[in-house]
């Protein structure tokens, strides 16, 4: 069985994938309110989330757990296509928020979330950075295939928001003008980390990235119909050992307290119990 990686600390959050065992599907969620009981042998949830999440969910964690009586979810932060293998693998993780559909889809094709816990919790944009100290301020996607741009930072094959960018690219025309200047990256977070080190002359990411990180300048948005729609989904993992609480925190992100925390870090809240 495959090896995951070691415990490490995001922000003031410990994170770290447990040894598998053997799990069971989880029965019926039934009623999503917790008795004292249930509350009382609660264990923290392991929520594997993409990691443009990571600053709302972790904000939002504390809140959860003292309006329930529960211990705060601990959180696995990557690329949403390395949550989903993991995952695939026997991680033993809760509850997966993804921010592509494709990988959701997969899991679900694959008998691997609870039926009927799928939902999508916010929405993003795609933008185009450079670093804050770069004499390029008036860059638009269009420009992209100029001389003066050598690197783009984007994501990889395993990142939504690298597909979401190479649709884009596509949508330009610039697919195959840009194959040599494109460095694809883990994570958007690596690639706007990328940027704001001034490592490349530019990077896709998404708006929430652009705003929440230190020395990064958004010079243009993508138009929506350059890509397909940016939807964060989250589901119950079928193997999860507490699909009660994992069901409870899943409707925890879709409260108008969550909207209002998807706002504040420039995501897009969506209606409550959106598919």
């Amino acid at each position: 069985m495959a090896a995951f990686p070691s415990p490490r600390v995001l922000g003031t959050t410990t994170i770290g994938l447990l040894g598998l065992a053997p799990c069971w599907l989880a029965p019926g969620l039934g009623n999503l309110a917790l008795n004292p009981a249930d509350a009382a042998e609660a264990k923290p949830l392991l929520v594997g989330a993409a990691s443009s999440l990571s600053k709302p969910l972790q904000a939002l964690a504390p809140g959860f757990a003292a309006a329930r009586n529960l211990p705060a979810p601990t959180f696995h932060f990557a690329a949403s296509g390395v949550l989903q293998q993991q995952i695939q693998q026997g991680a033993p993780i809760d509850v997966f928020v993804s921010a592509g559909e494709k990988q959701m889809d997969r899991l679900e094709k694959a008998g691997l979330l609870v039926a009927g816990s799928r939902r999508v919790i916010a929405g993003n944009q795609l933008v185009l950075v450079v670093p804050s100290r770069s004499p390029l301020r008036s860059l638009q996607f269009a420009g992209l295939d100029s001389l003066s741009i050598r690197r783009i930072a984007i994501g990889d094959s395993s990142v939504p928001a690298g597909d979401y960018g190479r649709q884009t690219l596509a949508y330009y025309g610039l697919s195959e003008a840009l194959k040599a200047k494109l460095v694809p990256l883990g994570s958007v977070r690596a690639v706007a980390n990328a940027v704001a080190a001034g490592h490349v002359d530019a990077g896709i990411v998404y708006k929430s990235d652009a705003y929440n990180g230190p020395n990064l300048r958004l010079v243009a948005g993508a138009p929506e119909a350059s890509h397909a729609p940016i939807r964060y989904s989250a589901a119950v993992i079928a193997t999860s050992r507490q699909p009660k609480v994992a069901r409870a925190y899943l409707s925890s992100l879709t409260t108008a307290q969550a909207g209002q925390m998807f706002r504040r870090y420039r995501l897009l809240p969506l209606k409550a119990g959106a598919k």
